[in-house]
């Protein structure tokens, strides 16, 4: 916030001074005419450094009181979302002689913006909310999206841009995550509930990972995805990463994915290669490369698109304010594979009073049995 709030001292201040140097000069100059005839006006300047110190100190105010309020606001949030998520968890799952454990409940908040040369400017409003429920016996989540990007096309959801697209305006979903249940080499996740509107339209979703070293440098993850809605009908993704550390301290990663998703109400497949690398500029900054292709088996042109991008992300003020910029240069079949440049600009926010967030973080993932050693 330091950083931003200089930038926007830095744009206010050049007219500024501008104005007060204009201002001065004038004087000067009549000052000088004036000493000519009365030298006892030299000390008419005096009083504008008062007003100068005093319009300086409230900046300095009204900059404080909107950072006040700024902490206020996201204090009040934070502790609305614990709130709410300690009474559900107390009210439903927590017996009178167990202790009391922490809750780890927290809301998402995402604005995104994103123009491209041959397309439009699309906005894309999202909120998540993770309900947590430390008393039950087995980890499961309240899970509450508002606008679900399964059935996205895999190209978007591999490069982050999924919006919900093709999900209706107002098709939030709500239900519960069994998170994190292991068996042998296995992790697996599975969701199940139902859209928030009328017609109910309930949905079934599972995920099963395996993560191995297969040397000193490579670390492989495989990750299937299945997914049923009602209205919609079975949605299956397929994903193959490689993992390999560039820096000892893992600041910076390569990684490269081969991932292909079946979308039954389209009846056809989609296939995505990528390779990114990741970089920890900093303890605020992360920078993310990518380039890639995606292609589907419905055209007689199979490829749908060639890509490259660079992304910035910066930890904006503190541990919940996000933001991020991505320029990208395509090249669309629907644009018959015309060079496309766009740019996406993005706004994240984080409330939650236990949980520690680091959008920043990227890692190599553990085999199961390393996760449980340490």
């Amino acid at each position: 916030m330091k950083t931003l709030n200089h930038t926007i001292q830095s744009y206010l201040s050049f007219p500024l001074s501008l104005c007060f140097f204009y201002t001065a000069t004038v004087n000067a100059d009549s000052l000088d005419h004036k000493s000519l005839e009365n030298p006892q006006t030299e000390t008419r300047t005096l009083p504008q450094t008062t007003t100068t110190q005093s319009n300086d100190s409230n900046d300095s105010n009204d900059s404080n009181t909107m950072k006040q309020w700024i902490d206020n606001s996201q204090q009040s949030m934070t502790d609305s979302v614990h709130n709410v998520g300690e009474y559900i968890d107390q009210s439903l799952t927590k017996d009178e002689d167990e202790a009391e454990l922490t809750n780890r409940s927290y809301l998402r908040i995402r604005q995104r913006s994103i123009y491209s040369y041959r397309g439009k400017l699309e906005n894309d409003f999202k909120v998540y909310f993770k309900l947590d429920l430390p008393h039950v016996k087995r980890d499961w989540k309240l899970i509450l999206d508002s606008e679900p990007s399964d059935y996205d096309s895999l190209e978007s959801k591999q490069r982050g841009i999924a919006s919900g697209s093709k999900t209706q305006n107002g098709d939030t979903v709500g239900g519960f995550r069994l998170q994190d249940a292991q068996f042998g080499n296995w992790s697996s996740d599975f969701d199940i509930g139902i859209k928030l509107k009328f017609p109910i339209d309930p949905f079934v979703k599972t995920r099963l990972t395996r993560v191995d070293n297969i040397s000193d440098n490579w670390t492989t993850q495989l990750e299937q995805e299945l997914f049923y809605y009602d209205s919609k009908g079975f949605g299956s993704l397929t994903q193959l990463s490689g993992f390999y550390a560039l820096t000892p301290d893992h600041k910076k990663i390569f990684r490269t994915t081969t991932s292909a998703q079946y979308l039954q109400e389209d009846d056809k497949w989609e296939l995505v290669q990528q390779f990114n690398v990741y970089q920890r500029a900093t303890e605020r900054d992360l920078f993310e490369y990518s380039m890639g292709i995606s292609a589907d088996t419905d055209e007689m042109k199979e490829i749908t698109n060639y890509w490259v991008s660079a992304e910035w992300k910066r930890r904006v003020y503190k541990h919940w304010l996000y933001l991020a910029a991505r320029p990208q240069l395509e090249f669309p079949r629907d644009y018959n594979y015309h060079a496309n440049l766009g740019i996406m600009i993005e706004i994240e926010m984080f409330f939650s009073k236990n949980r520690k967030i680091d959008e920043l973080k990227r890692y190599i993932p553990k085999p199961v049995k390393l996760r449980k050693e340490t």
